[in-house]
């Protein structure tokens, strides 16, 4: 045992350990980086002394350290006016280290990460630095350094390669999470066009900019229609070349569609595409849109809730009561509305069955669920099991609601076999 132990204390010796190294120029950084990185903790300098206090201590903070592994700390003091002098005396102490208008941060205090050969490649700044906690920086930061060592060998592979086998490398180092990829995305895509133009790695596909689906959609939808575009919109998500970012561009473009074209399922589908949105990527700023589009845009109008003044606000079309429905097996149903406050009526014109997309039995006639329930029962007869149910209701509130147009109705919607 004393033998194995001892083995493993010399082993632990002569293991090289990693720590962070600190300078002040990029002549002192440049012999200790070797095949690391640059990290530099910009601060707005003489005129935000906030942020010189912020990045001081995170560059000392333990748990920030052991994030930077090997990395070589710097710190980047911005002047509010950047005058000639001070141009000259930056680019004399930061040497390669460059970043231009397209990759700073917009705001400081700010985190950026160059690779070895001094390529701008990742950047921590926004709303995560405002009030910086370590121990949420701390994980941000080592993923974005192993994101830049990761990138770094596929370009200098990459300057050597030609054809396919550029575009891989390319493409590959262009997925890396939370890095700056080699080029523009529509740039790339150009370059790629022309290096493998039947596209057999898949990357012009998956570095395809999310604007350029969404001008093709609209193309769609102005011409053929609403279904070509949804047509498209699907393959778009059926294809698995594309990736998590672009397949939540692809379901908030079906969303708009249905909002604008949806009609009879438009509620319902917009439900289902903002649920894919949000397994994809909770955090994502368009999964967090796709629930305002379900509250601001799908009226509820089911068995749970029955029906509200928003449900009878528009009656230019029928609108899909929610389920799930008690519906299966053939006979007759009664699907009933039960007025239980306000001080308008609901008024019904017709309430449909389908099974999928298809009509299997309706019920037209007027009724009227208010105070006095007339007519308020409608009879659904079945002469074949539905496999599939959906019911579409038709209001008409034409002679029952304010000056403003607004109904003030609620109530409930029950249905019995």
């Amino acid at each position: 045992m004393k033998t194995i132990i001892s083995s493993l204390l010399l082993a632990a010796c002569v293991l090289p350990v990693q720590a962070v190294q600190y300078a002040q120029t990029y002549a002192e950084a440049k012999d200790m980086v070797k095949d690391s990185v640059y990290v530099l903790f910009a601060y707005a300098d003489g005129w935000d002394y906030y942020s010189k206090g912020v990045m001081e201590k995170l560059m000392q903070d333990e748990r920030i350290k052991a994030a930077g592994g090997d990395a070589v700390f710097m710190p980047l003091p911005i002047p509010n006016v950047l005058t000639d002098e001070l141009k000259k005396t930056r680019d004399e102490r930061y040497g390669i280290l460059k970043f231009d208008n397209d990759t700073a941060p917009r705001s400081y205090p700010a985190i950026m990460i160059f690779n070895k050969h001094g390529r701008h490649s990742a950047t921590i700044w926004g709303p995560f630095m405002r009030t910086p906690d370590p121990a949420e920086i701390a994980p941000m930061l080592q993923v974005r350094i192993e994101g830049v060592k990761k990138q770094t060998p596929l370009l200098e592979q990459a300057e050597k390669a030609e054809g396919i086998e550029k575009v891989k490398l390319l493409g590959e180092a262009a997925l890396i999470k939370d890095v700056q990829p080699p080029n523009w995305p529509d740039k790339m895509v150009a370059d790629f066009k022309k290096l493998d133009p039947q596209d057999t790695t898949g990357y012009q596909k998956k570095l395809r900019p999310p604007m350029s689906f969404v001008e093709e959609a609209l193309a769609l939808e102005k011409e053929p229609g609403f279904e070509a575009a949804l047509s498209k919109v699907n393959e778009w998500i059926n294809d698995p070349a594309y990736n998590d970012d672009q397949r939540q561009a692809f379901h908030a473009i079906a969303i708009g569609l249905y909002h604008r074209h949806g009609g009879l399922k438009g509620g319902k589908e917009i439900r289902k595409h903002a649920e894919a949105m949000k397994a994809i990527n909770p955090d994502n700023p368009l999964a967090q849109s796709a629930e305002y589009a379900v509250r601001e845009w799908v009226t509820s109008f089911s068995l749970s809730e029955g029906w509200s003044p928003l449900v009878l606000q528009d009656f230019s079309q029928p609108i899909e009561l929610e389920g799930p429905l008690p519906i299966g097996a053939a006979g007759v149903y009664k699907v009933a509305f039960s007025f239980t406050k306000g001080r308008h009526a609901a008024c019904i014109k017709a309430v449909t069955l389908y099974d999928g997309d298809t009509k299997v039995a309706e019920d037209r006639h007027v009724g009227r669920a208010g105070i006095k329930h007339v007519n308020n029962v409608y009879t659904l007869t079945t002469t074949a099991p539905v496999k599939n149910p959906r019911i579409t209701v038709e209001f008409d509130q034409s002679h029952d609601r304010d000056a403003s147009g607004l109904c003030d109705s609620y109530g409930n919607v029950i249905i019995t076999h």
